[in-house]
């Protein structure tokens, strides 16, 4: 009996207070000395073993399994299914705490979250653990306060304005209120569906005082009540907008759209502010709002994929809405901006370095639009997106040309390839149309599928990047770190970079047209050529990776592009993640050695 058994554990924190009573009972604690076989091949197992210190072996056969160290679990599917081609052996003189059969049976057959810990795959582990985050998310809401969300300026206008310079007011200022001032001095609130009420059903004249169109009494909140008890008096009151104060006096108008929005960690505000700008200046403004709404969507229990994409579509949305300052109207049909490399593929978790190209249609020359594409990426530098390395931007020549040229390029890339060539090609395939004529760029992309067909040999080179760069796990499954930065691994050239460029080279070769790494995983799934276990395995460990590697980028205060890194610091990681990391970085090495296989690479 140990009265010291950690039940912080995964997944023994799933167990009721009677259950820990019954295991703190039953529990023994052995110790094995290094080259000890506590399991032998053939034997059945009668323990779970938690190994509190020290370094366990498993094997099937001959072939290593993995290694266990502490607080890892070794012989739960073993025991659970009553198999015995597992064997134990002693890597490092070990300390383990041994849970017998029979009470592993009981706990699972009582305890139906403690049983799923062992029966799930790879992807319902880690898609638990976000579900887990979001109550964590919901928590950080619950303490927000009403300041913290987007307030509304407040429009003040006398009760003496007409209803008609009351809508001109509203429509000049973006804005669905305004605060009217009685002559008695109490405020009201005019909305726009209280002026449609007296306006338009009513029936009222244009040039009404406001006066008798305005709430009155109307319900307001101070500015440091909790964020939910604004929204409770919504709810309670039937309202969509609350004045907020400060020290007695209006400093602005909560609306409910804003509160749901905080709720979704800003992204509405941001997509308003973009909305709502009229100079570069205000679309600045609006694009420094990306590093907190990063920072708050991070831990708040929504996926990395759907972060992603969110921030990727309001980045598109302040890319658009640039180019359509910049652009003369003439030319905005005759053009396509795109976007490629993470912001192509719906996958950027901050303002990476610059990736686009601009195509042009034939029949206009390409020299009249190199000052837009100049002030372009000026423009989007003093936004914080770092111009690319490899000068994949707009206002390189290279990469704004006529759609004939573009269409020479891709003959070439394809014609004589190399690294450059490939290069090109990959961030090529990854675009997506932002703004202008997207049929610029589709038309492309049929061409590129059509040099492509019976093309094997070709689409083998193109893969064989997945295979530049060691998965930085061991022999023995131990996490390997990187010989230049102590203590760390690089997530991307390890994990990300093989999951990416793999699947995209099975996404060129099937021709699909989608251009993300889920997308394109879900839809190679439905090719057959991955089994569904496998895929949804793919997807979880993506995100897992993705969602470290945002977490190592906080950590160092590295949201922009500029001097970012993809490093994550084992020690920073918990036990969980260091598994979890563990189980994603073995599912990469047998991806790699699917792409190895499908595009012959051992060949090269």
């Amino acid at each position: 009996m140990s009265k010291d058994f950690d039940f912080s554990v995964t997944p023994f924190s799933h167990l009721s207070s009677a259950e820990r009573g019954k295991l703190s009972a039953a529990v023994d604690i052995a110790y094995f000395k290094t080259n000890d076989t506590p399991l032998k091949p053939g034997q059945a197992l009668d323990h779970l073993m938690l190994v509190i210190k020290g370094l366990l072996a498993e094997k099937n056969g001959d072939e290593l399994v993995t290694v266990h160290g502490q607080g890892d679990l070794f012989g739960a599917s073993a025991l659970i299914n009553d198999t015995k081609s597992l064997s134990c052996e002693v890597q490092e003189e070990a300390l383990v705490y041994l849970i017998p059969r029979q009470m592993m049976l009981d706990l699972c057959r009582s305890n139906s979250a403690f049983e799923a810990f062992f029966t799930s795959s790879l992807s319902e582990r880690l898609a638990a653990r976000a579900n887990a985050e979001s109550a964590r998310g919901m928590a950080s809401f619950m303490v927000a306060k009403v300041g913290q969300a987007y307030l509304h300026p407040p429009l003040f206008v006398p009760g003496s304005c007409t209803l008609r310079d009351a809508a001109v007011l509203m429509k000049k200022e973006k804005a669905t209120s305004l605060l009217v001032t009685a002559a008695d001095g109490r405020v009201g609130v005019l909305s726009g569906s209280d002026m449609r009420d007296h306006a338009i059903i009513q029936g009222k004249p244009l040039e009404t005082p406001v006066e008798s169109c305005a709430t009155y009494g109307t319900i307001t909140v101070d500015q440091d009540e909790f964020l939910f008890n604004a929204q409770v008096l919504m709810t309670r009151y039937n309202i969509r907008r609350l004045p907020v104060l400060r020290d007695g006096n209006i400093i602005g108008v909560l609306e409910l759209i804003d509160l749901l929005g905080y709720m979704s960690s800003h992204s509405h505000l941001v997509a308003v502010q973009v909305d709502r700008a009229q100079t570069l200046d205000e679309l600045r403004v609006a694009s420094e709002a990306l590093g907190p709404l990063l920072q708050g969507l991070h831990g708040s229990g929504v996926k990395i994929r759907f972060i992603a994409e969110m921030v990727t579509d309001l980045s598109r949305k302040i890319q658009r809405k640039l180019f359509e300052m910049l652009i003369p109207p003439e030319l905005a049909g005759k053009c396509c901006l795109m976007v490629m490399g993470s912001e192509g593929r719906g996958e950027q978790i901050a303002k990476t370095d610059q990736d686009n190209a601009l195509i042009i249609a034939d029949d206009i020359d390409p020299d009249s639009v190199r000052d837009l594409c100049r002030q372009y990426t000026e423009a989007m530098i003093s936004f914080g997106y770092p111009p690319c390395s490899g000068n994949m931007m707009v206002s390189n020549p290279e990469w704004s040309k006529t759609e004939s040229q573009f269409r020479d390029d891709i003959y070439h890339w394809m014609l004589t390839p190399g690294e450059k060539a490939f290069l090109n090609l990959a961030a090529f395939i990854d675009g997506e149309a932002v703004a202008g004529d997207p049929l610029l760029l589709y038309r492309l992309r049929s061409y590129l599928f059509q040099r492509l067909t019976d093309n094997q040999g070709f689409l083998s080179h193109f893969a064989r990047p997945v295979n530049s760069f060691d998965t930085p796990i061991g022999f023995f499954h131990q996490l390997v770190m990187d010989k230049d930065h102590k203590g760390e691994i690089d997530i991307k050239k390890g994990g990300i970079f093989p999951i990416v460029h793999g699947v995209r080279a099975l996404a060129l070769e099937k021709h699909l047209t989608c251009t993300s790494t889920f997308s394109r995983i879900e839809a190679l799934g439905q090719e057959g050529i991955f089994d569904t276990d496998f895929a949804a395995n793919l997807v979880e460990a993506f995100q897992f990776l993705m969602e470290i590697r945002l977490q190592g980028r906080l950590s160092k205060g590295q949201l922009s592009g500029e001097g970012a890194d993809n490093f994550v610091r084992a020690d920073d990681l918990s036990k969980f993640q260091q598994d979890a990391l563990k189980d994603s970085l073995l599912l990469v090495k047998q991806f790699k050695q699917l792409l190895t296989h499908h595009f012959k690479l051992a060949a090269f």
